[in-house]
């Protein structure tokens, strides 16, 4: 019973993730980014089907709802703040970074799995599928690490670029209309 409830709680993260990667595929503007969120869907989607074939296969009935995903949240004034002042890629930022606190608590909650899976005895083919699950959010969690730095910097400098051109074009309007 252990068992199962561990692997339906693991189906209700993915099945959180599913949704929060969609959003995030919808709003992203950045082309890697998109690329590897919809690498990382299918993936995550993988995920779900071995964990429901693992909870049926010991008797159980795959769960449907929503886990919640461990994301920080800022005070209401500051999200406020941030939600109406940030630029699209200023919001990408957050949310990558947000997209990595999730993929690191992923793998927590999988090693931890694992770990109790292997002191209770119990099923070997769920542990190996927490194990290919783990292996896979390490991956994207590992890629996210290493790449957000540079994506922000690319990101913010691009948005800098576009400011700089915009306040020379404004600066050439009011030159034309006074002159």
């Amino acid at each position: 019973m252990t068992t199962l409830a561990g692997l339906n709680l693991a189906l209700s993260y993915e099945n959180a993730a599913v949704d929060r990667l969609e959003k995030r595929l919808s709003e992203s503007i950045d082309p890697e980014v998109k690329e590897k969120l919809n690498r990382h869907l299918t993936l995550t989607r993988e995920q779900q089907e071995r964990l429901k074939e693992r909870i049926r296969a010991l008797g159980g009935e795959p769960i449907a709802e929503l886990g919640r995903l461990p994301m920080p949240e800022p005070p209401q004034s500051l999200k406020a703040m941030i939600e109406s002042g940030s630029t699209p890629n200023e919001r990408e930022v957050w949310e990558s970074l947000n997209d990595l606190i999730i993929e690191k608590a992923e793998a927590i909650m999988y090693e931890g799995g694992i770990q109790a899976l292997e002191l209770l005895k119990a099923d070997k083919k769920a542990i190996k599928a927490l194990e290919k699950n783990l292996k896979e959010e390490k991956g994207f969690g590992d890629w996210l690490q290493k790449n957000n730095p540079r994506i922000a910097k690319r990101l913010m400098k691009k948005q800098l670029e576009e400011k700089k051109k915009k306040e020379k074009a404004e600066e050439a309007a009011v030159t034309a209309t006074t002159t």
